[in-house]
C-alpha cells in the first residue's frame, strides 16, 4: 500500500511535490495570482470564486464516497503532504522578518509610525499570498488523488493555478 499512498495517482501527486519543491518565487507569485482568496472573510471569497469552491466540495465528497479504498485518507495526505512541502519554501512568510502582527506604538514619531504601518501592511499583504499559494497547492493535490472520478470541468478549476507554473 505504500507504493499506492495517494490511490492510483500516486506518481502524478509525488510529481505535483517535486514541481513544488523546485518552484522559484516567481512561479510562487503567479500561482498565488491566480488562486482564488481564502482568508479572512469566507464567504466573500466563496462568493467570488464560487465555481472553484464547488469544485472543491465535488473533490471533498468524491474522496469520502471511497472511490477507491483509502480515496479519503488519501485525499487529505495529498493535501497536508502540499501544506508541508509549501511550508519548506523560500516563498513562505514565516522566513520574513517581522509579523503583520505587530502592533504600532503610538509613541512613534509620524515618520517611524508611517513606516512601521507600511512594513506591517506589506508583511499582511504577503502573509495573504501564502495563504493563497498553500491553498491552490493543497487544493490542486487533493483534486489530483481524485481526478479520475471528478468532471474535467472542475478538475481544471481546482488545477488552473497549477498550469501557470507548468505543473
Amino acid at each position: 500500500m505504500a507504493d499506492d499512498r495517494f490511490g492510483p495517482n500516486t506518481a502524478e501527486v509525488e510529481a505535483l511535490f517535486d514541481r513544488f519543491r523546485r518552484l522559484t518565487p516567481e512561479e510562487w507569485e503567479r500561482m498565488a495570482t491566480a488562486a482564488p482568496g481564502v482568508g479572512a472573510i469566507p464567504d466573500l471569497e466563496v462568493r467570488q470564486s464560487p465555481e472553484y469552491f464547488k469544485a472543491l466540495e465535488v473533490a471533498t465528497r468524491i474522496a469520502k464516497s471511497e472511490v477507491f479504498p483509502g480515496s479519503e485518507s488519501a485525499f487529505y495526505d495529498a493535501m497536508r503532504t502540499a501544506q508541508l512541502v509549501a511550508d519548506a519554501s523560500a516563498f513562505q512568510p514565516s522566513t520574513r522578518p517581522e509579523p503583520a502582527s505587530a502592533v504600532v506604538d503610538e509613541r512613534l514619531p509620524p515618520d517611524a509610525e508611517a513606516e512601521a504601518i507600511i512594513r506591517m501592511m506589506s508583511t499582511a499583504y504577503e502573509e495573504e499570498s501564502w495563504r493563497r499559494v498553500m491553498n491552490a497547492c493543497m487544493v490542486a493535490a487533493g483534486a489530483l488523488v481524485v481526478r479520475d472520478w471528478m468532471t474535467p470541468g472542475a478538475y481544471a478549476l481546482l488545477w488552473r493555478p497549477m498550469q501557470l507554473v507548468g505543473a
